[in-house]
Parts: C-alpha cells; sequence; structure tokens
C-alpha cells in the first residue's frame, strides 16, 4: 500500500506517479489510471480541464509490497473484526445480523410467492432507528460480509447509511422509519430479473434489463402489498433519477425527485464503492467520498451531500492517515467539532484532532 498525498498541479514534478484512478469528472470513466507517471503533457492537459490537487504516490516499503501481494479474503459467514479493539460499530453486531435474517426471510417469501410477513423488518429497523436517533457521531464501518451474498449486505447498509444522514438532517423518528424501509427494499427489483412476468427475456439486453429494477421493485412491493405508503414506493423507483435531470426512469430534476430517494442515492453510492465484494468497485472510503462529492448537483443533490459529509467527515471511518508529527493512524469518526478534525487512533489511543492545536492529518495512506 502506497502513502498518498494531495498536491496542488503547480507543486508536481516530471515522474510523480499517480496513486488514484483518476476520474473525469462528468461519468465514473477513468481519466488517468492508477500509477501512471506525469509528465509536462499530461500536467497542461489537466490544467486546460480544471482539474488542479492529485492524489500523489509514496514510495512503498517491503512489508507493504508483502502485504500488498496477499490476498486477504475471508470467509463470508465471519463478520468483520472492530476497527481497534474497544471500538465499537454504530449498529451493534447483533443487531446487524437480526436485520440480516429478517430480510432474508422476507426476500425468501417473496421469491416463492409466500404471503409476505413485513413485522420482523419493521420491528428491527424501529431498533436501528431508535439506537441511531441517540448518537452524536457515529464509528461508520458497515463493511461486513455475510453468507447471505451482496444484495442483502448492500440493502442494510444503504438503510443504515441513509437513516445516519436523515439524522444530520434532523428529521424525526416518524420520517426514519419510512426513510430505513426505503432504503433497505431499494434494489428488491434486482432478485425478479430473470423472472420472465417481470423482464423480456429474449429480447432485452443485460444493461435494459438492470435498469429495470427500479420499476420492477415498485411493481412488487406494491402489487403484492408489501408496502402501501406512496413516499416509500416512490423513492424504490427513482433511486437512479439524477439531480440534473438525467437518471432513470422519469429523468426528474433536483427537488421533482422524491426525498427519501435523495437521500437512498447517495448511501447506496458509498456502499457500492467500497464493498468489499467483487460486484462492486472496490474504492477506499476516502475515495468513496471524494468521488461522490465531486457529483454533487449532478448526480446528488447538494443538501444531502452536506448532511452527509456531516456523518462521515472530510476522513471517514477507516481512512488510514499521516499525522504532522510523522506518526500514522486511522480515522475512527468525526470530532463533531470540524470535517477535518477527525477522532484518530494513534499508537492505540484515541487522538481528538480537534483539540489538539499542534496536530494535524498531513496526508491519507492508502
Amino acid at each position: 500500500m502506497a502513502a498518498i498525498e494531495w498536491k496542488p498541479l503547480e507543486d508536481i514534478k516530471d515522474g510523480d506517479v499517480l496513486a488514484e484512478d483518476l476520474y473525469d469528472g462528468t461519468s465514473f470513466k477513468v481519466l488517468l489510471s492508477k500509477g501512471t507517471r506525469l509528465n509536462e503533457e499530461i500536467l497542461k492537459n489537466l490544467e486546460k480541464r480544471e482539474i488542479l490537487w492529485l492524489p500523489i504516490e509514496g514510495k512503498k516499503s517491503e512489508l507493504e509490497e508483502l502485504k500488498s501481494s496477499i490476498d486477504f479474503d475471508e470467509e463470508l459467514l465471519k463478520v468483520e473484526e472492530p476497527i481497534a479493539p474497544g471500538i465499537k460499530f454504530s449498529v451493534p453486531d447483533e443487531m446487524y445480523r437480526g436485520i440480516i435474517t429478517s430480510f432474508k426471510d422476507l426476500a425468501d417469501q417473496l421469491k416463492v410467492g409466500e404471503r409476505v410477513d413485513t413485522e420482523a423488518v419493521e420491528r428491527t429497523l424501529g431498533s436501528v432507528v431508535d439506537d441511531l436517533i441517540t448518537q452524536e457521531q457515529y464509528v461508520v464501518n458497515l463493511f461486513r460480509k455475510h453468507v447471505s451474498g451482496y444484495l442483502y449486505k448492500h440493502g442494510i447498509n444503504t438503510s443504515i447509511l441513509s437513516v445516519m444522514i436523515g439524522c444530520a438532517l434532523s428529521m424525526s423518528r416518524y420520517h426514519l422509519i419510512p426513510l430505513a424501509k426505503a432504503a433497505l427494499f431499494h434494489d428488491i427489483g434486482l432478485m425478479f430479473l430473470k423472472d420472465p412476468k417481470y423482464v423480456d427475456i429474449g429480447g432485452t439486453s443485460n444493461r435494459d434489463k438492470l435498469l429495470q429494477h427500479t420499476t420492477i421493485g415498485y411493481k412488487i412491493l406494491s402489487s403484492k402489498g408489501i408496502i402501501e405508503d406512496r413516499e416509500i414506493l416512490d423513492a424504490v423507483l427513482e433511486h437512479h433519477e439524477k439531480f440534473d435531470g438525467t437518471g432513470i426512469p422519469f429523468e426528474k430534476k433536483g427537488d421533482d425527485i422524491n426525498f427519501y430517494a435523495r437521500i437512498v442515492q447517495v448511501a447506496d453510492a458509498y456502499d457500492s464503492l467500497t464493498s468489499t465484494t467483487s460486484e462492486a468497485l472496490n474504492l477506499s472510503p476516502y475515495q468513496a467520498l471524494k468521488w461522490i462529492l465531486s457529483r454533487s448537483g449532478k448526480d446528488y443533490d447538494p443538501y444531502v451531500l452536506n448532511a452527509f459529509v456531516k456523518v462521515l467527515g472530510m476522513y471517514p471511518t477507516g481512512t488510514k492517515v499521516k499525522l504532522n508529527n510523522g506518526k500514522n493512524g486511522i480515522v475512527i469518526r468525526t470530532s463533531g467539532a470540524g470535517l477535518l478534525v477527525p477522532v484518530v487512533l494513534v499508537d492505540d489511543v484515541l487522538v481528538d484532532l480537534s483539540k489538539e492545536k499542534d496536530l494535524w492529518i498531513e496526508s491519507v495512506v492508502e
């Protein structure tokens, strides 16, 4: 793993190496790949594109080279260990497993056409909301693995993060419960992409089938009477609309997009980008946050993103950082006093950077 330092364009020299994939700012297309050795021509082109800051790679130690060559994939049944001894997730493991169990049972009932009982899911989501409402800052480490698979984990993570954003927006419990449900069910349509009742299996491209999952989810949830709340159903239907009006299925724009959907799409993107499963893009929390913020006003509502950053800070939970005293640490949570001064674990000691005038983050280590 290499150290990453964000440098202004004017400080970058010929031969510096790009530490992260660089996106073009208008789509998720890679403009320059991680590992690109920069030169004068490239830097001039970036200046023309008004890309003025770049993540630059430091040197790798022999130990870091060895670690990066090993596959650390764990068994799916194993839940991740805490970030550090004594540090607990915002959602306890027992509660997290409870959501998985109730959500998976409901999904299984849906698949076989049985009568669907939502009581267990609603009860568990209520407990999650009640627990998160009482927390002032969050340890946002949601990336647990589970035998149930990606779809369940992703729905649960999106639901938890959506509630955190809702809390940052001062939403009441009355609105947080339906928000949690909308987020949990937002991708339920993916389970039915091979069902000829909902998709033209023979005459539709794989991409077009995938894009139909929002409308399929809406139909499944409404027709089977699982959800009657119109706001929840519209959130499922509209979670791939974009703030600039270029999304699907209706090309709705700005405030015309369901408000729950505008929250869910941010949480959905963050978990998708940072998931440890092969289905996702495997960006670090720090990289994912930077990419999502670059889409403010395009894909995502700036008002919602402001709350999202309050939840994560500019250095999300799990971000490895180097301090100005030369020591490395790992970000645990925000301090509540500012976006750039999180609580960092350094040498097994929690350091609140908001209370340390002579200590600050010098760079991110990826």
